[in-house]
Formats: C-alpha cells, sequence, structure tokens
C-alpha cells in the first residue's frame, strides 16, 4: 500500500488534472495537531482507492451519482514542512506546479492560506478569494496571529480583487474586523443569510479566477468535531457540497483550493478526517466536471 492520498503515485503525471500537497506547519501551540492532517487524511483515504490495486485512472463510485471519479488524473506530491513562517515562505518559493495541474493543499492552520495563494497566483492575475468559514479572520495581527488574521493579510496581495466571507457565524467573531473588510469591498456573506446573499456571491465570482480556501469549521461539529474553534450549528454535509459545487460550477476557473484548521488530535479524529476525505473527491469531480463540460 502507497502512502499516498488514494493510493496515488508519488511522482507527476503528463497530463495532471490534480496534485495533492500536504502542508505540516502549525503557527501556534494551542493549535498543535493541525501539523498531523495531511498525512491523517491520506491514511483514511485508502479504503476509497481503486479495488483493483491500481493507481489510475480513479474509480470512486457512488450510488447516487455513480462514477464520482473515473476519468481524473491526479498524483500526490508529498508534504511541505515547516516550523516557522519564514522557512514556511522559502519552501513554497520552491514548490513546483505542472502547468495546468490543480493544486489540492491539505493540512496546517489558516494561516497557509496566504502562502498557497500568494504561491499559485500571478501578480497580474485578478482573483477572488472563496472562505468557507465559521469565522472571518480578518483581525489585522498576522505577527501574533496569522491564523486569525490571514484573510486580512491575504486581501493586501496585489492580484486579491476581492475576499468573500462564506458561511461565517457564531460569537467568535470580531465586528471592527468585519467592518473593516466590509469598508476594504469585500462580501460577508454570514450562514444564516446565505439565502438572501447568495446573489452577491455568485456575481462576484462568475467568470473569474477563484481560490478556495476550506476551514474545517465551516462544518456542523455534528459531523466535523475535530477542529480547534467549532461553532454549534452550520451546514451538514449534503449542504457543503451543493454550496461548493454552486461556486465552482459558477466561477470562471478554479485555480486551487485547500483544507486547513483539521487537528487529527482532537475528539472526533477519524470521523472528521473521513469527511473531508470525501469532500476532496467531491470537489476533484466538480472541477473536473466543470472542465471537461465548459
Amino acid at each position: 500500500m502507497r502512502n499516498t492520498f488514494l493510493e496515488l503515485e508519488d511522482k507527476p503525471m503528463h497530463p495532471c488534472d490534480f496534485c495533492y500537497i500536504g502542508i505540516c506547519y502549525c503557527s501556534a501551540d494551542y493549535l498543535l495537531g493541525v501539523q498531523k492532517a495531511a498525512d491523517k487524511v491520506r491514511a483514511l483515504s485508502y479504503r476509497y482507492a481503486n479495488a483493483d490495486g491500481s493507481s489510475l485512472p480513479l474509480k470512486v463510485y457512488g450510488p447516487d451519482e455513480g462514477y464520482i471519479l473515473k476519468d481524473v488524473i491526479a498524483y500526490d506530491g508529498g508534504n511541505i514542512c515547516a516550523s516557522s513562517i519564514e522557512e514556511l515562505e522559502e519552501k513554497f518559493s520552491k514548490l513546483e506546479l505542472q502547468s495546468g495541474c490543480i493544486p489540492v493543499f491539505v493540512g496546517g492552520d489558516h494561516s497557509v492560506t496566504y502562502e498557497c495563494v500568494k504561491r499559485i497566483s500571478r501578480e497580474n492575475d485578478e482573483i477572488v478569494v472563496v472562505q468557507f468559514d465559521a469565522h472571518s479572520d480578518f483581525i489585522d495581527e498576522y505577527e501574533d496571529y496569522p491564523h486569525g488574521s490571514v484573510m486580512c493579510e491575504t486581501a493586501k496581495l496585489k492580484q486579491v480583487s476581492k475576499i468573500i466571507h462564506f458561511g461565517i457565524r457564531g460569537n467568535l467573531n470580531c465586528k471592527p474586523a468585519i467592518d473593516k473588510s466590509l469598508d476594504m469591498g469585500n462580501i460577508v456573506a454570514p450562514y444564516y443569510q446565505l439565502d438572501s446573499k447568495m446573489s452577491d456571491v455568485l456575481n462576484a465570482i462568475k467568470g473569474k479566477k477563484v481560490y478556495i480556501t476550506f476551514d474545517t469549521d465551516f462544518l456542523n461539529p455534528a459531523v466535523a468535531p475535530a477542529t480547534n474553534c467549532p461553532e454549534p450549528g452550520g451546514p451538514s454535509y449534503k449542504e457543503t457540497l451543493d454550496f461548493m459545487k454552486h461556486i465552482i460550477n459558477t466561477s470562471g476557473d478554479v485555480i486551487g483550493i485547500d483544507f486547513v484548521e483539521y487537528n487529527p488530535d482532537e475528539e472526533g479524529a477519524n470521523l472528521t478526517g473521513t469527511t473531508i476525505v470525501n469532500l476532496i473527491m467531491e470537489v476533484l469531480s466538480y472541477m473536473k466536471n466543470k472542465n471537461t463540460t465548459s
């Protein structure tokens, strides 16, 4: 058995649709455990690998949708491991990405999103960042709280034209931070107001290059408890799939996606990790089908 996501090969494929890249990084002691997420997701994904022992093409089937993954070409690019933001930045600067291959970053706390967006985009791009999250992460204290300031820092990148705080909820949010984000022209779409805010969200991403960042605490903790800052309520797994599919199908081009803030050391690690494995597979299907039919 290969120690890779879905038992994929660990070398680049040509051509390639997607690449799984683990991020082993934690920016604060009270978040310790998130650096283990990429490997835990790999370990939990083996059940969904091809039963015949082959690595490609992927053959993932469900009774509702049929084959969600059948013609997808992907590989596992290993891990980026760092013990400081400076080391993380250095390693991202050396990351080689194959043209046309969409990176799927898995692991770490939310601070890693800044490096992901900076590395895979060009300064002359115009990118909308869609943040699936219970919290806005828009306080302006990046040195002390990088995971809680990551969207504020990411918004400073020249190529980022807008941040969409999608589905935020709970009492751990910060009003001055949200007000600041709104003043900068970003969109705040709280979970319980999504019906009225959805048209604004879709209009902002229609035909645009989009980067998606997915914080595990976006999900209802009943289905994803293993995260450091869970919030009561929130979307079910099915709701989350519907939201993700809608965002991907409306966007012009999804250039990358990350899944962060999963902590295998927290209670419910297997349930949460298995949920993330399935989210990744569904998202690959949505992106592949969009690219095929567009």
